[in-house]
C-alpha cells in the first residue's frame, strides 16, 4: 500500500509545471555607437587605471548571464 502511495505521490508531482528563477537580471541592450562612445571615453582618458578592470569585469558578467540564457 505505501508503494502505491508514492507511486501515485511521484505521478502527481511530476505533473507540476517547473518555474525557473533566471539566475542573472536581464541585460541592458547597448547600441553599437553607444559601445564605440564608451570605447573613445575610456580610450580618452589613459591615466584611468581602475575603470577599465571594472568595465572588463563587468563584460565577463554580462557574457557569462548571456551562456545562462
Amino acid at each position: 500500500m505505501r508503494a502505491v502511495v508514492c507511486l501515485a505521490l511521484l505521478l502527481v508531482t511530476s505533473c507540476a509545471p517547473v518555474r525557473l528563477k533566471p539566475l542573472c537580471p536581464p541585460l541592458v541592450h547597448y547600441s553599437l555607437q553607444e559601445q564605440q562612445q564608451a570605447a573613445r571615453e575610456l580610450r580618452a582618458h589613459p591615466d584611468m587605471q581602475e575603470l577599465p578592470v571594472m568595465m572588463r569585469d563587468y563584460g565577463n558578467v554580462r557574457a557569462e548571464c548571456r551562456a545562462l540564457s
